[in-house]
């Protein structure tokens, strides 16, 4: 990747639109509440009981077990008194650890567990922090918008947040989005279009003052990049190998492109 495309996809934000994005956005949140505020478990549950998303170690340590069974043994209990009594907060020590129970919006709850002895009277940073995820969670799991206009509502730490997990998200799984195989799909058909004009010789001279162009690469592109780009190709082919030749690949090249991006609509 060029250095101007890294600085783009830097900047770039993706969203939670599909089942599989939005576990992972959950997930990643989960992993960071682990992983910042020193818990050894966190869960995303439903106030019906229903498990969202985890954040689990691979190998548990009896005392965390313990804690995951008594999760597991009063859960019943814990989703009444959230949809029944509006529970705001719950943080209980146990022998073997701390519980933290957060909701999350009206329909969720986040569970944290620390098998760790802990000060619960000296947790108060610990909690706003944990308000806070429980923010961003409840923003994700609703699946509403990362725009400017739909974070300005939040405090500071709530917003920078999930503009952190967006990127990630677009770091970690944008090559499992239909537009990341849109562009490749058509990247890689133009190539072999473009071999077959001009041979192997010329194909990435040409593609890259094309995408040089356009301003980007293959993966970002957008529809009306995609025409441009086309554009460009066929005045290289032109140069190279004559009017005639150029017709022709316009006449096939315009219409499987118009084709394969509505395709992905």
């Amino acid at each position: 990747m060029t250095a101007m495309a890294a600085k783009l996809s830097m900047e770039k934000r993706l969203e939670a639109e599909s089942v599989t994005l939005l576990k992972s956005l959950l997930e990643m949140e989960l992993r960071r509440v682990r992983d910042d505020f020193g818990f050894d478990i966190s869960m995303l549950i439903g106030v019906d009981g229903r498990i969202f998303a985890t954040s689990i170690p691979d190998q548990l340590a009896p005392p965390q077990y313990r804690l995951l069974n008594l999760v597991k043994a009063n859960l019943p209990s814990i989703c009444a008194q959230l949809t029944n009594e509006s529970m705001k907060l719950s943080l209980t020590q146990y022998e073997h650890g701390v519980l933290l129970i957060s909701p999350v919006g009206g329909r969720a709850f986040l569970v944290l567990l620390s098998a760790k002895v802990q000060d619960v009277a000296a947790m108060g940073k610990t909690l706003a922090h944990v308000r806070s995820a429980s923010e961003v969670l409840q923003h994700v799991f609703q699946q509403r918008p990362m725009s400017a206009e739909a974070l300005a509502g939040y405090e500071a730490e709530t917003a920078d947040e999930l503009r952190r997990l967006s990127r990630r998200l677009f770091v970690e799984k944008f090559e499992e989005t239909p537009q990341y195989r849109r562009n490749m799909d058509l990247h890689n058909y133009l190539k072999a279009e473009l071999t077959e004009a001009v041979g192997v010789g010329s194909v990435e001279e040409f593609l890259a003052h094309a995408y040089g162009e356009v301003g980007t690469s293959a993966p970002y592109m957008k529809d009306l990049q995609w025409t441009t780009l086309v554009d460009l190709l066929l005045s290289r082919v032109r140069e190279s190998g004559g009017d005639v030749l150029a017709e022709q690949c316009e006449a096939k090249w315009v219409r499987e492109t118009r084709r394969r991006l509505k395709a992905f609509v």
